[in-house]
């Protein structure tokens, strides 16, 4: 990924929300208003900054992760295999013992 196309459509006062939408030139579209826009807080995400480019520079670095997911979500309509792991799970129920689904703490 070479370039993360980004778009702000709008604030929203009542959430306190940048709705924006993201694109890159590894996404099947460069254009962001191809994809969904979705609502970001500024203040939870980044609370320190108060400068304008610094903040469009962070959204950007946001929208890297966001474009990484684009590309995957467009890559599973390939991978008939998994598309049929996931509708598989479908109604399933486990209850899981957090010990036995988290990573034990390294030792020395």
């Amino acid at each position: 990924m070479n370039q993360v196309h980004v778009k702000i459509h709008s604030w929203e006062e009542d959430s306190k929300s940048l709705i924006i939408s993201f694109a890159s030139d590894t996404t099947s579209s460069s254009d962001p208003d191809s994809y969904e826009a979705l609502a970001y807080q500024p203040h939870l995400f980044w609370p320190d900054v108060t400068d304008s480019a610094e903040l469009m520079k962070k959204i950007g670095q946001l929208g890297i992760g966001v474009c990484e997911q684009i590309e995957r979500d467009e890559s599973v309509n390939d991978n008939a295999d998994m598309i049929a792991v996931y509708s598989g799970l479908s109604g399933q129920t486990q209850t899981f013992n957090t010990a036995d689904i988290t990573d034990p703490a390294p030792t020395e």
